[in-house]
């Protein structure tokens, strides 16, 4: 997903190699093949183009040099999917092309984008489709497309092999290492200002119908019901997310780094936390003996120079920032913390990584969209009570 600031840096360039400008969304649902022809094309001319780095298809935008282009906005109706674009276009061609397809929101207008990182060229069809021609390598030449000559052809394969290209893998897990699911059913609770304190009914002993006194050897925790809320609220709208990456290229990546954020649909941060600093399930009564040692509350998180994972809140928009060192051909790493994603409410989500070495230039970039639902509601004592009794008898069960 792209932010909103790189969008607005777009739009102040000149169409060329590496970013082209379309007031209307390609035809492609029911269209003929002439016309998801267009879509075909452009996307390989792009892809074939000489370039530094990644370039983007903007639709709903129109030019207008010499000032930041138009955004002139899509019709919601005939949206078109990431996965079908995927499929259309590289069934078609000979070797695989990566790129991504997006619709979202930008300055209160619908719009769509085609970012087409820079990788191996050549790229072209296995058979003629529409009035395109199979073994034709189209190109884009400044702001026009055309058919590469056998000499720029030749020049692709040199420029190849004289920098050879990363092979990255970039798994989003779930804490079970389960693939990270597209949709999560979560709950967004607040919490009610008039928790009580908790308190039990004090038990006398009477052994042999004497009343007589024994010694009291737990306490209740005053702030169990506060506690408790917090925590349910916190871990009903985690996405808890795990990464691996693994290494498929033929040589080394050295002082390699991983930058995770998580954003919403208009490109808004959200909040991050560490799975094992969220705030445990705390206990209804203490023993006073060993009251210290069954407090709650971890000791806070110390961070040192040999962590992998730091949370950067320093700017504004949390990141983590993910140390993994060199990694060898062919060997993989699972980063050591799980990771907490904390979204507010049901909506629209991608998580966005930046992968860095000193080998990569540009860096590397992954993205996992997914979607949340759920409802939201006050979390008073009552509702606590109930959550709390249905997860025991949940966990009894299992």
């Amino acid at each position: 997903m792209l932010t909103d600031d790189l969008l607005t840096q777009l739009c102040f360039k000149g169409e060329g190699t590496d970013l082209d400008y379309k007031a209307e969304r390609y035809l492609f649902s029911g269209a003929s093949d002439e016309d998801k022809g267009e879509i075909l094309k452009d996307i390989l001319a792009m892809a074939n183009a000489h370039r530094d780095g990644t370039a983007y298809i903007l639709l709903g935008f129109r030019e207008n040099s010499p000032h930041p282009a138009d955004v002139v906005g899509l019709p919601t109706d005939g949206a078109i999917d990431d996965s079908r674009i995927q499929q259309f276009v590289n069934e078609k061609l000979e070797s695989k092309l990566t790129f991504r397809y997006e619709e979202r929101i930008y300055e209160g207008q619908h719009i769509a984008v085609i970012s087409i990182p820079k990788q191996a060229r050549p790229f072209y069809l296995k058979k003629d489709y529409g009035k395109l021609l199979k073994d034709k390598v189209y190109i884009r030449r400044g702001s026009s497309t055309d058919v590469a000559s056998p000499r720029e052809i030749a020049m692709m394969g040199v420029a190849n092999s004289a920098r050879p290209l990363a092979n990255v893998d970039l798994e989003w897990r779930q804490d079970d290492n389960e693939p990270l699911a597209a949709t999560f059913a979560l709950a967004f609770y607040s919490g009610a200002a008039d928790l009580p304190d908790y308190s039990t009914d004090k038990k006398v002993r009477d052994a042999l119908g004497l009343q007589s006194a024994y010694i009291e050897t737990h306490e209740d925790n005053r702030d169990f019901w506060r506690q408790a809320a917090e925590h349910v609220i916190l871990t009903s709208r985690l996405v808890a997310v795990r990464i691996k990456v693994t290494n498929h290229s033929d040589f080394p990546l050295s002082g390699t780094k991983l930058e995770v954020q998580a954003l919403d649909i208009n490109a808004r941060a959200l909040e991050l936390d560490f799975v094992s600093e969220l705030p445990k399930m705390p206990a209804a009564r203490w023993n006073i003996f060993h009251r210290q040692m069954d407090h709650m509350r971890a000791m806070p998180r110390i961070e040192s120079s040999m962590s992998q994972v730091e949370l950067d809140n320093r700017e504004g928009s949390p990141l983590f920032r993910i140390r993994l060192g060199n990694l060898l051909p062919g060997e993989s790493i699972i980063v050591d913390e799980d990771l907490a994603i904390l979204p507010r409410n049901a909506g629209a989500y991608a998580l966005k990584a930046r992968l860095l070495a000193n080998e990569l230039n540009p860096p590397l970039t992954f993205e996992h969209a997914f979607e949340v639902e759920g409802d939201d509601a006050v979390l008073d004592v009552n509702r606590l009570k109930g959550l709390l009794f249905n997860t025991r008898q949940r966990s009894k069960g299992d």
